[in-house]
């Protein structure tokens, strides 16, 4: 028989939701965390000693029969005296004197509780107690109420029927999908070379509930190698939900697609593209206030009916579809989205909704009750993503703007963001004696004490000034930045640095975490399964070192599956880009470029490391063959729309070669897909090295007690932009093409040795025969 399981508290909160929703409802710092959870422990002491038989953190559990399924709801009750009282606690900075009864979801929480302890006690009526305690002057207020077993049955039977329309829906989609994902067969007439291996390795990884690293080459199908194995083990139970997680759109529109051939195959699977809440905004600015958005007021009131249209009448839950029924029924799109999510088999989102600790989706990774697979695609940029989630910053300037815009609005707020200033005034003295910079091992314990007052004070202030104000957006934007900075520093550990550092106008404190891997070993153990894959993880110690490999996790190195004789790849050697020598490079750089331009007519990229190195080169290129070659140059910050332009003019017909000038590691770096005459040639100038700077010098120092700092923080790193940049030029098994590596460092063994087999061996690039 099939068992439906939900906690007292998400089904309260998800049967009888309503009203608005609002910005201002952000999540609890932890240090307001630990403050509600001293209130708790306080009251429940109290409690004790005024009765001895007096029991905290009571479970319960109510299980039936519901149309041959198995319903299941628990949780703990805050308190208990057996046959005289239930007591749900709940923390709050409201006065006291302006809660009259109690919110509905906190009284149907405590009424759950004590239908439970009625069907289990077989006891006829309770009494319950809702008391609030204000974290301000630890004052409590208790409300009672007496309910019989008859009325409180009639509410559950109330809160269960409006639940069970959704497991019904859920339970006839689970049933359909699965008998289709048994029968489902692999959706190509043939695997290509590796597809088997990876699908296998895949499933037997799911099987066994552990992970897999493994480095598929393009053209190897990693989508669908992955992909279809997870289905096939959500079919036969062995998982309840599949994330496929990504770091870049392009990455969500193969998954989507790939997805989409599954179905046309049989599947019947429920997918799910999670947008960002800027681009799933249907207003023209991002304001989640009941009072500035139609779509927030009243949202709650609306979800549920919205949500169950959708269900019973879609498969696919794209972008477009998400706001067709959000305008229909005028909620939030984004909101709905993630509650979606809930009746989604496959979700397909940003790296940040499993990995970061201020966006992850709590719906899921709080209250672990299901089996999940992690689909980690191009995992060698979760290296720097994750890096950047587990860090964070405060700036001086910044605590000043909020402090001058909290002046006069409350005495607290104002004195806490005095407070936090002293500890940067502070900062900078010690800071000009030393020069300007230092970094720790320890934790900036005292800044996080006045971070974490800050946030208190500024709760309090919004509970009782809800109400907008001018230059109250700066407020909010620290708040949010000291959440983020507190929340890093309880991250704290080995692998983390901290450092502050002055400038002519400004003081900053950097929590910086250089190894994400203990990090990420803790997140990957919220799923039942992960499998992190790319083209590139070489060398692959390097990439389980930082992305949370274990002893015994599965890798694996597949070989490309198109023919060698497809790819040239040629290295001038003679081309010095090394720092010092870079002056005297531009010229011999242009040449080949041209040179390689020549051999056939078609597109070709040029990579760069830099926008200065590449406008350089252009210069020269532009005075010499400007005529004879059409170019195209990138520029920093390009709009998606750019984008798909410059990639459309790849696809256009030509009377001469074009050439596209790109920087290493930019947007057309990678997750591209020129297939055919789109692109026939890539030069890579240099390897790729990422900009030196005082963090990848940390990062270096750190890793180099394993007499791999430079390798860790400069050479891997670059040389995967390299692979990446390479790997633009053969798409499929009919592809041909050319790469031309120009850096004399690629003679050398080291970076040799990091080279994938189909470039090997190198050919010579004799100039004199190409131009």
């Amino acid at each position: 028989m099939t068992e439906v399981k939900i906690s007292v508290r998400n089904l309260i909160e998800f049967v009888l939701r309503n009203g608005d929703i609002s910005s201002k409802s952000a999540a609890s710092s932890p240090a307001r965390l630990e403050e509600g959870t001293r209130a708790h422990i306080a009251h429940q002491k109290m409690r004790l000693e005024e009765d001895s038989s007096y029991i905290k953190e009571y479970y319960l559990k109510h299980t039936r029969e519901i149309d041959g399924y198995l319903f299941t709801v628990d949780g703990r009750a805050d308190g208990l005296v057996h046959d005289k009282y239930i007591e749900e606690i709940k923390s709050t900075y409201v006065p006291l004197d302006d809660i009259e009864d109690g919110s509905l979801l906190h009284w149907a929480q405590v009424m759950f509780y004590g239908f439970m302890y009625l069907e289990d006690k077989k006891g006829e009526e309770i009494n319950l107690k809702l008391t609030y305690c204000n974290l301000d002057d630890s004052i409590h207020k208790t409300f009672e109420r007496l309910y019989t077993l008859d009325e409180l049955r009639s509410f559950v039977e109330r809160v269960v029927t409006g639940y069970m329309r959704f497991i019904r829906e859920r339970l006839r989609w689970q049933e359909l999908r699965d008998v289709s994902l048994k029968v489902l067969d692999f959706p190509f007439e043939r695997y290509r070379e590796g597809q088997r291996e990876l699908a296998v390795a895949v499933y037997g990884t799911i099987k066994e509930g552990r992970k897999l690293f493994a480095q598929a080459p393009t053209g190897t199908g990693k989508t669908v190698s992955t992909l279809f194995p997870s289905l096939k083990a959500l079919g036969e139970g062995l998982l309840d939900r599949i994330f496929y997680l990504t770091s870049k759109g392009t990455g969500k529109t193969v998954a989507e697609e790939t997805a989409d051939v599954l179905k046309a195959k049989g599947a019947r699977i429920r997918t799910l593209t999670l947008t960002g809440k800027e681009k799933a905004c249907l207003n023209e600015t991002v304001e989640c206030e009941p009072e500035k958005c139609p779509y927030a007021k009243g949202h709650l009131d609306r979800i549920n009916e919205c949500l169950l249209e959708m269900l019973q009448n879609e498969e696919t839950f794209t972008r477009e579809k998400l706001e067709e029924y959000a305008i229909k029924h005028m909620v939030c799109p984004f909101e709905m989205s993630l509650d979606m999510s809930l009746f989604s088999d496959l979700i397909i989102c940003d790296y940040n909704y499993a990995f970061d600790p201020r966006v992850y989706l709590r719906r899921f990774f709080v209250d672990i009750r299901e089996k999940y697979m992690f689909l980690v695609d191009e995992a060698h940029n979760l290296v720097d993503r994750s890096r950047e989630m587990y860090s964070s910053t405060l700036l001086k300037s910044e605590v000043m703007e909020a402090k001058k815009a909290a002046k006069g609005k409350s005495r607290k707020l104002e004195k806490s963001l005095g407070d936090l200033n002293k500890i940067f005034i502070a900062e900078r003295k010690e800071l000009e004696v030393i020069g300007g910079r230092r970094t720790s091992n320890a934790v900036p314990e005292e800044l996080l004490q006045y971070a974490e007052k800050f946030i208190t004070a500024f709760e309090a202030f919004q509970k009782d000034h809800p109400d907008e104000f001018e230059e109250k957006e700066k407020i909010l934007d620290l708040f949010f930045k000291a959440h983020n900075f507190v929340a890093a520093g309880a991250m704290f550990r080995e692998g983390y640095i901290a450092y502050a550092e002055s400038s002519p106008n400004d003081v900053r404190f950097r929590i910086f975490c250089m190894d994400p891997g203990e990090i990420l070993i803790e997140i990957f153990k919220r799923a039942r399964s992960a499998v992190i894959f790319s083209a590139t993880l070489t060398p692959m110690k390097y990439y389980m070192d930082v992305l949370g490999g274990e002893e015994g996790d599965y890798r694996m190195v597949l070989k490309s599956p198109f023919p060698k004789e497809n790819l040239q790849v040629f290295l001038d050697r003679r081309i010095d880009t090394r720092f010092s020598a870079r002056e005297n490079s531009f010229e011999g750089i242009a040449d080949n470029i041209q040179a390689m331009a020549m051999m056939k007519k078609g597109n070709y990229m040029a990579f760069f490391p830099s926008y200065k190195y590449m406008n350089n080169v252009y210069e020269v290129f532009s005075g010499k063959y400007g005529t004879i070659t059409d170019t195209f140059l990138q520029t920093p910050s390009m709009e998606d729309q750019e984008r798909e332009t410059v990639l459309d003019s790849f696809r256009s017909q030509r009377g001469k070669s074009y050439i596209a000038f790109m920087v290493l590691g930019g947007v057309f770096a990678e997750g591209i897909d020129l297939k055919g005459e789109a692109l026939i040639g890539a030069a890579v100038v240099g390897v790729g090295y990422p900009q030196v700077s005082f963090e990848r010098d940390l990062i270096r120092d750190y890793f180099e007690k394993e007499g791999l700092g430079y390798e860790y923080a400069y050479i891997y790193p670059g040389m995967n932009r390299v692979l990446q940049a390479g790997g633009r030029v053969i798409r499929t098994e009919e592809d041909k093409g050319t790469i031309l590596l120009m850096d004399l460092r690629y003679s050398w063994s080291s970076f040799k040795s990091l080279l994938p087999e189909h470039w090997l061996p190198l050919l010579e690039w004799k100039r004199k025969n190409h131009l």
